[in-house]
């Protein structure tokens, strides 16, 4: 017998942790017991991207006697088409499904979808392991099972009778999660993947828009397997992990415990990702992150709204200044990657408490600043509360919000503009020096990106796939439109130009130099010239096995203003490792030195030395 664990990821850089502690249980379990013949659990996994044609073909030509779908908000629909589609042309294979996106209105699906034999709700592997037992039961799939009979005794499951009826088993109490096998003991194909993992599940929080606040049981794997594998993963340099936990610091000994191990453990190579509530961060926390290499964690915080009407509707927990001190925090240690959530269309926030929102948080200084929209997820509170917030979203996956009783479509609309360039100009890690100092000429950061944003809609940009250069382009074009229709008193064409130069080369080792760079590059021969002497008095390039046509193609000269390297030298935010000294300020230009080779491990900046001659 052959059952299919299916799965569509959003990208090809990820794995789906669900299917595979599926398959993994139910072999530990099923080696267990005595039985004629082990089934073949095969796991089987595709992108949203593939086409769907060739999936449903490559499905088909498993002849599974089963082929379960792990499901969720991003994937539903794709599933659907090629479980409907599947059945067609296999009507002997019976289609299960399971995951979040299916889990609270199972009754539903299946009185909408017919095709669809049955549902596993929440988790799912000691549900999954006694359905497999009950097919390993049933020789003659032709004549497909009694459903009555067999699966009336298992819990957590929605499913078809004998008689076509839908019936809703009661559903399954937690797992111990030290019952769940360890998935990586093996890597081989899950190369150049990101590998999920979880020590908990549940959330002790109450958000309204979060499935995970409808089960508060929050159970842990125990310390001494997470320990064990967590050295697993350093021991064969995997380049990241990322925890699964939904607040992973909600237990702090919990956490601590594993941030110790890691710091501690450390092999130089190994990124750790992790969700947690900022606000719960306490001193022990951030002295351990002082001592941490850069690039060892990184930090994903879900802020939503700084509004306190909307934070109260949501049911939110959080203690907005400790999270903006603690953030900052962080921030200046210059070691720990910080990406922060806002979410558009919650209840109470309307465009100007958006506005609002959005600076605030912008102050807190993230890595990134995720701006994302409401989703209205099937049983969570937030969906039983439509009809009083006004809520319009989309019938079809992600269920995202249109409008709210706060918030109009248009007001929407330009919500959009504002996160697309955000991406761009911000989350892109690529202007960290001239956008700080386009900030200075705009009364907050959300009236920048929304000014941009509008520019960038009355050029016809939006949807066009740039090259690199294209946007520093079409953001220096913006500004220069900006000097034109408004007083920009002590604003610099040049220090934008030479900011821009210098943010450019940071990232891209480009022999070509850009449009917008001022004056004359180093000539050719002095260039070559400076390699071949090893560099100068102010830095020694030697060292052993140096050669200085490498060096040459590894690295780049660019010469800038002294204004430029001025507001570089004195900006708050001066990348770590980027040395810009004060003897700078002697010259009427300096000379920036871009090594490749050593590149800030948190940004991906090349190195930088400033020289005052060459």
């Amino acid at each position: 017998m052959k059952i299919i664990l299916a799965a569509l990821n959003a990208k090809y850089v990820h794995s789906n942790l669900a299917v595979y502690d599926l398959q993994a249980y139910a072999k530990v379990q099923l080696n267990q017991i005595t039985c004629r013949k082990q089934p073949e659990i095969l796991i089987k996994e595709y992108t949203i991207n593939h086409n769907l044609d060739l999936i449903l073909q490559s499905l088909y030509r498993e002849k599974a006697a089963v082929v379960a779908f792990s499901c969720y908000i991003w994937n539903i629909h794709e599933i659907l088409t090629i479980a409907r589609e599947l059945h067609k042309v296999s009507p002997e294979t019976h289609i299960w499904l399971g995951g979040p996106e299916v889990s609270y209105d199972s009754e539903k699906l299946l009185a909408n979808n017919p095709f669809v034999e049955g549902i596993i709700r929440g988790e799912g592997e000691v549900t999954f392991y006694e359905l497999v037992k009950i097919w390993m039961q049933k020789d003659d799939w032709k004549y497909g099972i009694d459903a009555e009979d067999v699966y009336e005794g298992v819990l957590g499951i929605t499913y078809r009778d004998s008689e076509a009826r839908i019936c809703n088993n009661h559903g399954r109490p937690p797992m111990s999660m030290d019952e769940i096998p360890f998935i990586y003991e093996d890597l081989a194909g899950f190369e150049n993947k990101i590998l999920y993992y979880e020590t908990s599940r549940g959330c002790p929080f109450s958000c309204s828009y979060c499935l995970s606040s409808i089960d508060k049981r929050v159970h842990f794997r125990s310390l001494t397997l997470v320990k064990n594998e967590l050295q697993f993963f350093l021991d064969h340099n995997v380049p990241q992990v990322k925890f699964i936990d939904r607040t992973f610091n909600c237990n702090q000994e919990h956490a601590l415990t594993i941030w110790k191990y890691l710091t501690e453990h450390d092999n130089g190579i190994t990124n750790f990702h992790f969700e947690i509530a900022a606000d719960l961060l306490g001193e022990e926390e951030l002295a351990l992150f002082r001592r941490m290499r850069p690039g060892l964690i990184q930090l994903e915080i879900g802020l939503q709204s700084t509004n306190p009407d909307t934070v109260k509707e949501i049911h939110r927990t959080m203690n907005i200044e400790k999270l903006k001190m603690n953030m900052l925090a962080v921030q200046d240690m210059h070691n720990i990657h910080q990406h922060l959530d806002l979410i558009a269309g919650l209840p109470y926030e309307d465009f100007v408490t958006f506005q609002k929102s959005f600076n605030e948080a912008y102050e807190m200084k993230p890595d990134q600043l995720q701006l994302g929209f409401l989703k209205v997820l099937k049983g969570s509170y937030m969906e039983e509360q439509v009809e009083n917030y006004g809520l319009q979203y989309q019938d079809y996956q992600p269920y995202e919000v249109l409008q709210t009783k706060w918030l109009s479509y248009d007001e929407v609309l330009a919500l959009k503009k504002v996160e697309e360039m955000v991406e761009v100009y911000y989350n892109s890690d690529q202007f960290n020096h001239t956008i700080p100092y386009l900030m200075n000429f705009f009364e907050t950061p959300f009236a920048f990106y929304e000014a941009i944003g509008d520019y960038y809609e009355e050029n016809g940009l939006f949807g066009i796939g740039f090259k690199r250069e294209a946007r520093y382009e079409a953001l220096r074009k913006f500004m220069l439109q900006c000097m034109e229709k408004c007083d920009m008193t002590c604003f610099s064409h040049t220090v934008l130009d030479n900011l821009l130069t210098y943010d450019y080369y940071l990232r891209e080792n480009a022999k070509s130099r850009p449009s917008w760079c001022l004056g004359e590059a180093v000539d050719k021969a002095e260039y070559h010239n400076f390699f071949k002497n090893g560099g100068n008095d102010e830095i020694d390039l030697t060292h052993t096995g140096y050669d200085s046509k490498v060096a040459a193609r590894m690295m780049h000269i660019e010469p800038v203003s002294l204004p430029a390297m001025k507001w570089i030298r004195d900006a708050s935010n001066n990348p770590v490792g980027n040395e810009v000294p004060e003897s700078a300020a002697t010259s009427a230009i300096c000379y920036c030195l871009f090594d490749y080779d050593h590149r800030n491990p948190l940004s991906k900046d090349a190195k930088v030395f400033v020289l005052t001659h060459l």
